[in-house]
């Protein structure tokens, strides 16, 4: 660090700031592996404790909720900068992608899960 005269010593910032994009980022991040949680969970519950697998619309409605949170809050993170389009890219596949999964392998999840009972 630079020297600084004495006056603005006490002007420099001592902590970390975090953005704001930064922990919405986080946010929907954290949604979207929330999201995943629920079709994993399922996915070991049909393995083990079949019995205990809840229906496939009860698995989309609860995987949909966080997911849904989370969409919103990556596209909310994005900027005009290009680093920004690149980062918001991330939660904004992983939160579609779960949004998009029960639409698109309801056959093949239907088999596996009533494979599992």
């Amino acid at each position: 660090m630079k020297s600084m005269a004495r006056p603005l010593r006490n002007l420099y910032p001592k902590t970390l700031h975090i953005r704001r994009r930064h922990r919405t980022w986080m946010g929907a991040m954290v949604c979207a592996s929330l999201a995943w949680g629920v079709w994993w969970l399922a996915l070991a519950l049909s393995h083990w404790m079949p019995e205990w697998l809840p229906s496939l619309r009860v698995l989309g409605v609860l995987s949909s909720l966080p997911a849904l949170v989370g969409l919103v809050l990556a596209i909310v993170t994005i900027r005009a900068r290009d680093i920004w389009i690149a980062l918001a890219s991330i939660p904004i596949t992983a939160n579609g992608a779960v949004l998009a999964l029960p639409w698109l392998f309801e056959r093949e999840l239907a088999m596996l899960f009533s494979a599992a009972t």
